[in-house]
């Protein structure tokens, strides 16, 4: 039987994993410099890697938790990392009163609307009916 040569295909799946820790060690060095959260998601994305291939890169994955961690210990603040956190307390005061007027008003107009009906049934019922 005849022996297979898979070297080439074994050189290639090397260098595609060499290139692809590359990309991901130069993800996590940018997510760094740009002061973004480090975690399994954005270095996936930053990088072009499955988060299944990080995990399963043990140093990688190490790294990543060690950053991880150390952002939540270092108080990182949302703000910092261009996280936007929501409204504040008095802009969803602001925005409650304003819907709670709106639906005063809509409430209003819709009793308005039920009273002309009244009237328009009233009216048509004391119209005599067409003789025929």
């Amino acid at each position: 039987m005849h022996k297979r040569n898979v070297e080439g295909l074994r050189l290639q799946a090397q260098a595609r994993h060499q290139a692809a820790l590359q990309r991901a060690e130069q993800g996590i060095a940018r997510l760094l410099r740009e002061e973004q959260p480090v975690n399994f998601m954005s270095v996936s994305k930053v990088a072009a890697v499955s988060t299944a291939w990080l995990y399963r890169q043990t140093a990688i994955r190490e790294r990543i938790e060690y950053l991880r961690n150390q952002c939540k210990t270092d108080n990182m603040q949302p703000e910092k990392l261009g996280v936007k956190t929501g409204a504040s307390e008095d802009s969803r005061k602001a925005i409650l009163v304003t819907l709670r007027q709106h639906i005063k008003q809509l409430e209003a107009e819709n009793r308005e609307l039920k009273r002309q009906i009244e009237v328009a049934y009233g009216q048509i019922y004391k119209q005599p009916s067409p003789k025929q």
